[in-house]
């Protein structure tokens, strides 16, 4: 096994509980060691931004802002889904003894990113492969500094849907899956070669935040195949043949299906909900397998 020493690129120490469960899955099905996690001492600067920043950063969702806002409104009030409750790192005991290197990156431009070159060495010297859950859109010498790159995750088939806002474009035209595409990332945005790559379903009466959970859920278990398809000597990254256009924010037209079926299925589900008194909501389910444990599995968020 030569994909042995992982590097965690993270955009805080507190994260995503799905994240620690597909970090968790991996250690747990491999023979990985995690010597190092590299933290972005940025993200939590966004405050601190000039207003004519921050407008900029809102009109850049066009007409999905105003979703944004309103899922940023209902999470302050309700708390977010359990999957995305944030936890401490180290609560993943595989990351308990890393080494942590926090830096900043430098900025080339409105969208990429570049890592210092003291930290690219450090990686490089540490690790066989990083797995990149923040930092945003990286670009530079780390792509090409590491013998097996850096992974990471896009919400959707790259061969077919490819941007921002992942499982949207499968879910507005009814598709009956959405994909997860785990890639090595190359300077290309979402156009990286595939390391590994699968689907969830699509019901027709999914609400979209099911099948966001959905996607999440199969992350460790496609983490886990990626990383024994590249100690496979016989396994190469594959170069998409095709790409899926890029599609950044819904136009209007498409706001308003996302709204009417996301809206009629939300009723459907809570209606159909109240008609069996036995059945736990969502978040009760949730906030029940929280506290039953601390350690994130799968079967979690499904």
């Amino acid at each position: 096994m030569d994909c042995e020493r992982v590097c965690l690129l993270l955009d805080d120490e507190w994260c995503p509980a799905y994240q620690l469960a597909a970090v968790q899955e991996l250690a747990a099905h491999t023979g990985i060691e995690i010597p190092l996690v590299v933290i972005n001492d940025e993200t939590f600067r966004l405050r601190e931004q000039s207003p004519a920043y921050l407008a900029r950063r809102l009109r850049s969702w066009g007409t999905w802002a105003p979703v944004c806002g309103a899922t940023a409104v209902s999470r302050a009030i309700r708390g977010p889904p359990a999957y995305d409750e944030r936890h401490h790192y180290t609560t993943v005991d595989a990351l308990a003894d890393a080494a942590v290197v926090r830096c900043s990156p430098i900025w080339q431009d409105d969208r990429w990113q570049t890592l210092p070159d003291p930290v690219v060495d450090t990686i490089a010297a540490e690790s066989d492969v990083a797995i990149r859950f923040g930092f945003g859109l990286l670009t530079g010498r780390i792509l090409g500094a590491l013998e097996y790159g850096v992974l990471s995750f896009h919400l959707g088939d790259i061969r077919e849907y490819r941007g921002r806002i992942g499982a949207l474009w499968e879910y507005l035209e009814d598709e009956p899956a959405a994909g997860v595409t785990l890639q090595q990332l190359t300077p290309r945005v979402d156009g990286g070669r595939i390391v590994a790559v699968d689907d969830v379903p699509i019901a027709r009466r999914d609400t979209y935040g099911a099948v966001k959970r959905r996607q999440r859920s199969i992350l460790g278990p496609l983490l886990v195949e990626g990383v024994q398809n590249l100690n496979d000597p016989d396994f190469e990254p594959k170069v998409p043949e095709t790409l899926g256009p890029y599609r950044s924010s819904p136009t209007v037209r498409e706001l308003g299906r996302f709204l009417r079926k996301n809206g009629t299925n939300a009723v459907r589900r809570a209606v159909s909900r109240d008609s069996d008194p036995g059945s736990k909501s969502e978040s009760e389910s949730e906030r029940q397998n929280k506290s039953e444990t601390r350690r994130y599995r799968v079967n979690e968020f499904l």
